[in-house]
């Protein structure tokens, strides 16, 4: 059986899991805050990555941004 599949460009590779995603969520809200300039502390790291893995387990807004 011959394997037709093509990739044209580069490729990237990347974890699929819930905590993966949901890291990866937390870099890029984090990317766009960063110019700010304000310092998070660990409780708003915890906090940001706690809300984002609620977004990947399909939560609604309500929900992700309430405190637990």
């Amino acid at each position: 059986m011959s394997d037709n599949t093509r990739v044209s460009g580069s490729l990237e590779v990347k974890p699929s899991s819930r905590e993966a995603v949901a890291f990866d969520l937390l870099l890029k809200i984090t990317s766009h805050e960063v110019q700010t300039g304000l310092t998070k502390d660990r409780d708003y790291w915890l906090t940001l990555y706690r809300q984002c893995y609620k977004a990947t387990c399909g939560f609604d807004l309500a929900h992700i941004l309430a405190k637990d």
